[in-house]
C-alpha cells in the first residue's frame, strides 16, 4: 500500500519500541481511545489489555486492513474518519487517549484535547521531538513558548520515551517522544477569563526575545505598576515570566479593564 504524504502517515516498525510503548501506557482494564491506528502496529497490543478500544483511522484504506485484520475482537471498534471532527463527548466514556498521530496535526489535536479533556482520563501520545520539548518547557529555556503555558495550565506533562527515527517507516527526518498528558481535576491556577490569558500569552511570545511592558506595550503602564508590586524586575523578558506570573497579570489587566467599564 502506498504511504500517504498528505495524510503525514508514519509506522512505528520496531518491535522493541512498540513493546516499551506500551509498557508504558496506564491502560489496563481502561476505556482506550487510539488516535491514528494506521495497520494495527500498537493495536495488536492494546486490545487484551484493555476494556474497550476505539479506533479512529482516517484512511480508508488502513480500516479495510483493520477491519480484516481484528475481526473476531469484540472490544473493538474502528472508526473511519478525522479525529478532529469526531465528538468525544459522544462516545459515552472516560477515555485513555493513545496513538502514534501524524506531526502536521500536533498543534490542532492539543487543542482539541483540552476541549474535550472532561471525557479524558490521561493522554499518551508520540510527538515530533521538537514539539514535545516545548510542552515540557519551563522558563528560561529556548523551548518555553505559548504552548507550553497553554498545555501545562491544563496538564501535567512528561516525556516517557525518546523514539530514533529510524524506527519509523518511512522514517521522518526528526525523532519523536512519547508524552504523557494528565489533565489537572483542580488547575493550580486559576484566572478570571482564559480566552484573555492565552491571548495575552501568545502575543507576549510573538516578541519573545523583549522585555515584556515593549511586548505588551498597550498595558505598559500597568504593568510597570504591577511588576513594582510584585517585586518582578519591570525589565523582564517574555521569555523569563513563569505561567503563575502570567495568570497574575491576566487577573489584574481583567480586572482594571473591569474597572474602567464601570
Amino acid at each position: 500500500m502506498r504511504i500517504s504524504k498528505d495524510l503525514g502517515q508514519i509506522f512505528l516498525k520496531n518491535k522493541k519500541y512498540l513493546e516499551r510503548i506500551v509498557s508504558l501506557l496506564e491502560i489496563e482494564g481502561e476505556d482506550v481511545l487510539e488516535i491514528g491506528a494506521g495497520r494495527g502496529e500498537l493495536t495488536q497490543y492494546l486490545v487484551s489489555r484493555v476494556k474497550s478500544l476505539i479506533c479512529v483511522e482516517i484512511d480508508s484504506r488502513l480500516v479495510q486492513i483493520l477491519k480484516e485484520k481484528f475481526s473476531s475482537c469484540s472490544s473493538l471498534k474502528i472508526i473511519c474518519g478525522d479525529i478532529l471532527k469526531l465528538n468525544l463527548e459522544s462516545l459515552g466514556k472516560r477515555l485513555v487517549v493513545v496513538g502514534n498521530i501524524p506531526f502536521q496535526i500536533s498543534s490542532p489535536l492539543l487543542f482539541y484535547l483540552v476541549k474535550y479533556r472532561k471525557f479524558i482520563k490521561k493522554v499518551f501520545l508520540t510527538f515530533q521531538k521538537e514539539f514535545a520539548q516545548k510542552l515540557v518547557a519551563l522558563p528560561k529555556s529556548k523551548n518555553y513558548s505559548f504552548l507550553s503555558c497553554y498545555i501545562q495550565y491544563y496538564a501535567q506533562v512528561k516525556i516517557l520515551l525518546t523514539i530514533p527515527c529510524k524506527n519509523f517507516s518511512p522514517p521522518p527526518k526528526v525523532d519523536s517522544c512519547l508524552v504523557k498528558i494528565d489533565f489537572f481535576n483542580n488547575p493550580p491556577y486559576k484566572v478570571k477569563d482564559e480566552k484573555f490569558l492565552f491571548q495575552l500569552i501568545k502575543e507576549a511570545f510573538s516578541q519573545r526575545r523583549k522585555k515584556l511592558i515593549n511586548a505588551l506595550d498597550k498595558y505598559k503602564s500597568d504593568l510597570i505598576f504591577l511588576l513594582e508590586k510584585l517585586k518582578i524586575d519591570k525589565d523582564i523578558r517574555v521569555d523569563v515570566l513563569s505561567l503563575e506570573k502570567y495568570c497574575q497579570i491576566a487577573n489584574f489587566l481583567k480586572q482594571v479593564s473591569l474597572n474602567s467599564d464601570i
